[in-house]
């Protein structure tokens, strides 16, 4: 569970446009990037550093489709997490007990102001002390705290379980028709038939979980039917994924295609 010691909720409707979602515009997180590239050195101190895991609840939803803070660091240097409201990607390195993050970008959208608190967003380095990893901003101001959620490199998971659902499903980059492209980093993307949408998952026993995601706004014709924009969990039979919504309702299926 995350537990922060100050930040605020961004106020604003929850919307993105769609030339923010997918031109390509990903902005970068405050205090987020860095001009250092990390050495051979570092990398080695990297693989080998305590910070290597989950941190946060990566698994934790509260109200709403908003996900508690949460940071994976894979022995390789790379970052993948979520600030509660936008997903971040990025990479790191521990100089010598300082971990430091590097270019770490978010999609840029605007949260509304139940339940979002976007503290982590401002990540610059961190200092792990057992399993608590504090997390400082730019000018070395400590933002917020993460609890340890496992020390097994993200790098190795999902497991086998979650491999069922990689790939793409439906009929990809055509008007009308509904898909959704699962990848092995825990994001997704995809289309109703009208609007494009991406956001976070994970796996739940044999359930996959859609969390945290965004979607473009743009009205649609009267005979697409866009089913798949109530999306929520999923189960996977051999080729053939089925959608529930929010309330466990199945709302349909599709088939896989690569």
């Amino acid at each position: 569970m995350a537990r922060t010691t100050m930040g605020s909720a961004l106020a604003g409707t929850l919307v993105l446009a769609a030339t923010a979602l997918f031109a390509g515009c990903a902005t970068g997180a405050p205090g987020g990037s860095s001009a250092d590239t990390p050495d051979a050195g570092a990398s080695d101190a990297t693989a080998a550093s305590d910070a290597v895991g989950a941190w946060g609840d990566p698994d934790g939803m509260t109200t709403g489709w908003v996900i508690e803070p949460s940071l994976n660091l894979a022995a390789d240097g790379t970052l993948t997490g979520s600030d509660s409201c936008n997903r971040l990607h990025g990479s790191w390195s521990d100089d010598a007990g300082t971990i430091r993050f590097h270019d770490v970008v978010s999609p840029g959208m605007v949260c509304g102001p139940d339940g979002f608190d976007t503290w982590l967003s401002g990540l610059a380095s961190g200092t792990v002390d057992g399993d608590v990893l504090s997390i400082l901003d730019a000018e070395g101001t400590e933002i917020g705290m993460l609890d340890r959620a496992s020390d097994v490199d993200p790098a190795t998971v999902p497991s086998s379980d979650a491999e069922a659902f990689f790939g793409t499903w439906g009929t990809a980059d055509t008007e009308g028709q509904p898909s959704l492209v699962v990848a092995s980093d825990g994001t997704y993307d995809g289309s109703d038939g009208c609007n494009l949408f991406n956001g976070l998952w994970w796996i739940e026993g044999d359930t996959l979980v859609f969390g945290s995601h965004s979607s473009t706004e743009r009205g649609c014709l009267a005979d697409i039917d866009d089913w798949l924009n109530q999306h929520a969990t999923a189960t996977v039979d051999s080729a053939t994924i089925t959608f529930f919504d929010r309330s466990g309702v199945e709302i349909g299926t599709l088939t896989r295609s690569g």
